[in-house]
């Protein structure tokens, strides 16, 4: 009996020196800003809008009414390409990210699932999808921040905006999840007609 224990001990600590190995990877690992989908701002989808003029009558009017009601829900996501440029798997099994509009916090969740990002270069995507509601930020002292993002969504800003994300990854060693010590942060400007 002693025998088995030690043996499943043994496997334990092995399968953690791997999993550890996989996040001390993943903390050398490149990440950036690769591409932003789907940016919905009061139920309207605006990808494919350039300019003011793009919107309906209806959608305007729907955003309006979403304003009267106190309510200036925004969606977007955004694919963060991690590039692993060492010898060895790097993965986790979840990460922490909060969202930040020129330094202000406007969002966090968890990407829930393992991330793999093969060795020597290899690339994985991780999309991020951001839910959030800008009426708060509409009403208290930043609301240009977050009305000249809006606009530089539809390519309609004169003033780029900075998109910040900070990310802390996790790995599961037997039943508990380990979280680095640190956050990871990525910046992006968004500016219109980039």
């Amino acid at each position: 009996m002693k025998r088995y224990v030690v043996l499943g001990s043994l496997s334990l600590l092995l399968g953690g020196c791997s999993v550890i190995s996989e996040l001390s990877a993943f903390t050398k690992c490149e990440f950036r800003f690769h591409s932003v989908q789907e940016p919905v701002i009061c139920g309207v989808d605006v990808s494919q809008k350039r300019s003011l003029s793009d919107f309906s009558f209806l959608e305007g009017q729907a955003m309006a009414s979403q304003i009267l009601n106190k309510s200036f829900p925004f969606d977007i996501t955004i694919n963060v390409e991690v590039r692993n440029p060492g010898t060895t798997l790097a993965a986790v099994n979840s990460i922490q990210w909060i969202a930040f509009l020129d330094e202000l916090q406007v969002a966090q969740g968890t990407v829930e699932h393992r991330v793999e990002v093969p060795p020597s270069g290899g690339l994985n995507m991780i999309p991020v999808r951001i839910h959030t509601d800008l009426i708060d930020y509409l009403e208290g002292d930043n609301p240009r921040a977050m009305l000249n993002f809006a606009l530089n969504m539809i390519n309609a800003s004169d003033q780029g905006s900075q998109v910040t994300m900070k990310i802390k990854p996790s790995i599961m060693i037997g039943s508990r999840s380990v979280q680095y010590p640190d956050y990871f942060v990525i910046t992006k400007d968004f500016k219109s007609g980039n």
